[in-house]
């Protein structure tokens, strides 16, 4: 198949003998090692020079009868290879994932720890929870178990990869594009009682119908059901070398609830020293539990960690000590970290900790009880008040509340609809406090204040003036 055909006579490539695309200049195509490129000339020969990323060429005069021009093995340098005609320059991108170390980052997300495998696509987490992946290898028969409710039969699929391919450039001075499904070919699967059989291409070939090669990696079995239903059913592709693991469940990623981790391990499937290994791993997390002696469990607690991200759900904090680490493990050492703890927004204490990886340490910090009911001036409780612990915000819940807090000086402040009140207090032992809240005038309130105060004085003042005026005259006509 050719996509499309040439107005003119002009150079064909692809990774095939029977699936091209134009030439175009300015172009990328990727490789990777076991691959070849292939080429043909529609309309007449063409001359074509292949230079390596050392600059050594290769100079071949194309006919119409697709030719394999190269096949990139190990021997071959990895990075830009160049393919050149008269109509101008094509980027080969040659790449060995193979020769790529893996290693997994973590990170937190709300009360579970993510985990992803990159680089070293030979690498996958083995029976990951909740993952509907499932391990293919290529180029041999897989007999395996799928979780989906299909009747027995004989069904047709195409292996495809999740991203479309898309290949651009310039064709005869104009802008060329070509889109598409990433199609690897089209098999035969037959399923009876939910088990399906089913045989892949070679690693790096391409199938019948397809446009590009079989590759390790993630991809998809479209199993069309009928003309007009498929199924998408995500895969896993390895080499021949992890037969003995064909139909497990398997991931690049994965969600672990923090909850779980005391007791989790990882298991990794890869390649370590040509061997096929499975690895057990304990996430790079130390725990740490806090509690008061006094009071038991802890909340609202958080701590900070100089250079480390951590995470607290309730009384317990999770300590990342790498945020990446590269597979196979080697052992990890205790680190040792400084930890501000806070508990309600104040800071309890600073220490230095030994920190290790799958252990959970128990930290005990001294807390004092303070209970606070906030109330009118006639004692009554307020129902809806709000409180400030040294100008923290704090949550009140029918004019009560009580918080753990280490030991120090405390101004509380709290304030309801037209009342206002303040304290302060030393905190050294558990203790309740009634809040009283006092009266507050608004400047309207105050200027009727003034108004009437002058009103009462003016008629004083009139009353006084008239009471003496009287005094006078009554003593004057005594006189």
């Amino acid at each position: 198949m050719i996509h499309p055909i040439p107005v003119k006579d002009w150079l064909m490539i692809g990774y095939s003998g029977f699936n091209l695309l134009p030439f175009v200049d300015k172009g990328v195509l990727e490789l990777q090692i076991g691959e070849g490129l292939w080429v043909a000339s529609v309309g007449g020969d063409s001359r074509v020079t292949l230079i390596s990323p050392g600059g050594s060429e290769l100079t071949a005069i194309i006919g119409s009868e697709p030719k394999l021009l190269r096949v990139f093995n190990e021997d071959s340098p990895r990075g830009t290879w160049i393919l050149r005609t008269d109509e101008g320059e094509l980027h080969i991108l040659l790449r060995d994932l193979g020769n790529e170390s893996p290693r997994i980052e973590y990170g937190f997300s709300g009360e579970d720890l993510m985990a992803k495998i990159v680089n070293g696509s030979e690498a996958v987490f083995l029976n990951p929870p909740d993952s509907k992946m499932t391990l293919i290898i290529a180029g041999t028969r897989n007999d395996i178990r799928l979780n989906y409710s299909i009747p027995d039969g004989e069904y047709a699929a195409d292996i495809m990869y999740p991203r479309k391919f898309i290949y651009q450039g310039l064709l005869d001075g104009a802008s060329y594009r070509f889109e598409s499904e990433s199609i690897v070919g089209r098999i035969l699967i037959k399923i009876k009682g939910g088990n399906a059989s089913l045989t892949l291409p070679e690693l790096h070939s391409v199938g019948a119908g397809g446009l590009l090669p079989l590759r390790i990696g993630r991809a998809f079995m479209r199993l069309r059901l009928n003309e007009t239903e498929s199924i998408y059913i995500p895969i896993y592709i390895l080499d021949r070398r992890f037969e003995g693991f064909m139909g497990r469940s398997v991931s690049r990623s994965m969600v672990v609830p923090l909850r779980d981790l005391s007791d989790l391990f990882i298991s990794v499937l890869l390649t370590a020293d040509g061997e096929v290994r499975v690895i057990e791993l304990k996430p790079p997390i130390s725990i740490m539990r806090f509690y008061d002696p006094s009071h038991g469990a802890l909340n609202n607690l958080t701590i900070n960690v100089g250079g480390m991200l951590s995470t607290t759900l309730g009384d317990t904090s999770y300590i990342l000590l790498k945020r990446i680490e590269s597979l196979p493990r080697k052992s990890l050492h205790p680190v040792q970290g400084v930890v501000d703890i806070f508990v309600n927004g104040f800071k309890v204490g600073v220490i230095a900790v030994s920190l290790r990886a799958g252990e959970v340490e128990k930290i005990p910090i001294k807390l004092h009880k303070l209970s606070i009911t906030l109330v009118d001036q006639g004692g009554e409780v307020l129902k809806d008040g709000k409180l400030w612990i040294n100008e923290i915000p704090m949550k009140v819940v029918d004019g009560r509340c009580s918080y753990l807090l280490p030991s120090g000086t405390y101004r509380l402040r709290a304030e309801a609809p037209g009342l206002r009140g303040s304290i302060m207090i030393q905190l050294s032992s558990d203790t309740s406090v009634r809040l009283r809240l006092h009266r507050v005038y608004d400047v309207n309130e105050l200027l009727r204040l003034i108004t009437f105060a002058e009103a009462v004085i003016t008629a004083a003042l009139i009353i006084l003036y008239t009471l003496l005026r009287l005094h006078l005259r009554s003593r004057w006509f005594i006189a």
